[in-house]
C-alpha cells in the first residue's frame, strides 16, 4: 500500500539502499525521520531530520558549506494536496507558487546541478519520470511499485551525471 513514509515500503527501500551503499557523502531534503543520508532536512521540525529549512533553502545552504555529493533522495510532497498537508501540519500557510511545481522543480534541479558530483545518482520518487532531465543525466534505472486498485503507483528512478557542467567565463 501506498505511504507518506515513502521509505517504509520495502521494495523503494530496497532501492535507495542499493544506491546507499555506494555513496560517500549522501543529501536528502525531505527525509522526515531517516536519518541513512550525510546531510537530512525536513521542512517539519517534529522531524528527526538534521536541518528544517525549505528544500531551496537547504540546499544552496549546502552549497555555501562546499558540500558535493554523489547521491542526493528527492521525495518530495507529490501533488498541491500534498504539499497543502505537509504546510497544515506545521502551521504554514500554502502560497500559490507552493503549489505549482513547475517552477520549484526547475530551481531545484539547478540547485542539485550544483551540488552532485560527476558521476553522481539522484533518486527521484513521485507519480512521474520527470527527474533531472536533460543531457547531463543518463537515467540508469526506473522502478514502479504498483499499489493495486485506484491507488497511484510510486515511480522510483535513478539518474547518473554523465557530463560535467562546465562555467562559462565572459570577458
Amino acid at each position: 500500500m501506498p505511504n507518506s513514509e515513502t521509505f517504509t515500503m520495502p521494495p523503494v527501500y530496497d532501492f535507495v539502499k542499493k544506491y546507499m551503499g555506494e555513496a560517500e557523502t549522501s543529501i536528502d531534503p525531505f527525509s522526515r525521520n531517516k536519518r541513512w543520508a550525510t546531510y537530512t532536512n525536513d521542512l517539519d521540525p517534529n522531524t528527526e531530520a538534521e536541518y528544517h529549512l525549505e528544500c531551496e533553502d537547504f540546499l544552496q545552504k549546502l552549497i555555501d558549506m562546499g558540500v558535493t555529493a554523489d547521491l542526493i533522495i528527492l521525495d518530495p510532497p507529490y501533488s498541491p494536496r500534498q504539499v497543502k498537508e505537509c504546510y497544515d501540519n506545521i502551521g504554514i500557510k500554502m502560497a500559490q507558487e507552493d503549489a505549482m511545481g513547475g517552477a520549484a522543480r526547475k530551481r531545484r534541479r539547478a540547485l542539485i546541478n550544483k551540488l552532485t558530483r560527476q558521476n553522481g545518482i539522484v533518486l527521484t520518487f513521485g507519480w512521474d519520470t520527470n527527474g533531472m532531465g536533460g543531457n547531463e543525466w543518463a537515467i540508469e534505472e526506473i522502478m514502479l511499485v504498483a499499489h493495486g486498485s485506484d491507488h497511484n503507483d510510486t515511480i522510483c528512478m535513478a539518474e547518473r551525471r554523465v557530463i560535467e557542467q562546465r562555467q562559462l567565463a565572459f570577458a
